[in-house]
């Protein structure tokens, strides 16, 4: 999903995206890091805590 989403943010001209995830979901949020996202914060949502990363788009 984020191969498919990152092309179409950058069509529509953003040079960087927020994504977020579950602390406790390891896989999404590797591949987040994998893909250049760099950890904001984490925030309680809903009582679960979330992760933010923000991500370039080059």
């Amino acid at each position: 999903m984020l191969s498919i989403a990152l092309p179409i943010a950058k069509k529509l001209g953003l040079n960087k995206v927020l994504i977020t995830c579950d602390k406790t979901n390891l896989a999404s949020a590797g591949t987040i890091k994998s893909n250049g996202g760099i950890l904001e914060n984490e925030v309680c949502q809903d009582g679960e805590i979330v992760q933010r990363y923000w991500m370039e788009i080059s």
